[in-house]
């Protein structure tokens, strides 16, 4: 990475959560459901694919569904407390330590913020934490609009709300499939989040660059964003 500015027409970045704006738990929501009910990460994640994500939903409303679904009505408890103790963590994010004076910088070059997430509806909070409001402009559940990342409609949703085109908006994130291919296919700029220094060979585009830390991100982008007006009508 040279610093050398490589989006001269972006007006707006949009981040994923977990992973990259926020410090995710050693065992992420999913997989503890998993290990309560006693099925694979795989089988977990497909079943929170087809509802859960895309749905607002209570922690009990949850569990009671997931522990009806599996024949394991008696793991409705159990269930309940992993489904809680996510949404309160979501109520109160931890964040990396480069994402405030980051979010900070970018904002006052003039950057429209946003963050997307494919999240549990019973983990989205009933409003945006503080340290949200005072850094972005807007955050994008699936839960509440009804798309998953890497489908274009996730990212159709910012677009329409923020009023922008494509090729006005940079993605970044953790994920190279939901997070990088989900943006590239729906025209937007992208960079891969990479905290974990991976190994191996990696199918990634020469106009993605990798970031080891969100520090480096400002130094991509221009000192002030494209010109033009932002509207944004990001829904609660």
């Amino acid at each position: 990475m040279t610093g050398q500015v490589i989006w001269p027409e972006v007006r707006a970045v949009c981040f994923d959560l977990g992973g990259t704006l926020v410090q995710p738990d050693a065992v992420a929501t999913t997989g503890q459901v998993a290990e309560v009910l006693g099925i694979s990460l795989e089988e977990a994640r497909a079943l929170m694919g087809k509802g859960a994500k895309r749905r607002l939903v209570t922690p009990h409303d949850l569990a009671h569904e997931l522990a009806d679904g599996f024949g394991r009505p008696g793991f409705t408890g159990p269930l309940t407390e992993v489904l809680e103790r996510a949404r309160r963590r979501a109520e109160n994010p931890r964040l990396y330590p480069d994402v405030p004076d980051m979010l900070a910088e970018l904002r006052a070059r003039g950057f429209a913020l946003y963050a997307m997430t494919n999240a549990l509806g019973s983990s989205v909070p009933e409003q945006d934490p503080p340290a949200f409001r005072e850094l972005l402009d807007g955050v994008f559940y699936s839960a509440r609009t009804g798309a998953i990342k890497p489908e274009p409609e996730a990212f159709a949703a910012v677009e329409h709300a923020s009023g922008l085109r494509p090729g006005e908006l940079l993605h970044v994130g953790d994920s190279m499939n939901a997070d990088v291919r989900g943006a590239a296919a729906a025209g937007w700029h992208t960079a891969w989040v990479d905290r974990h220094h991976t190994n191996g060979p990696l199918m990634l585009a020469a106009s993605t660059p990798r970031l080891h830390s969100l520090n480096a991100l400002p130094l991509l982008l221009p000192a002030r964003a494209a010109t033009g007006t932002i509207t944004s009508e990001v829904a609660g």
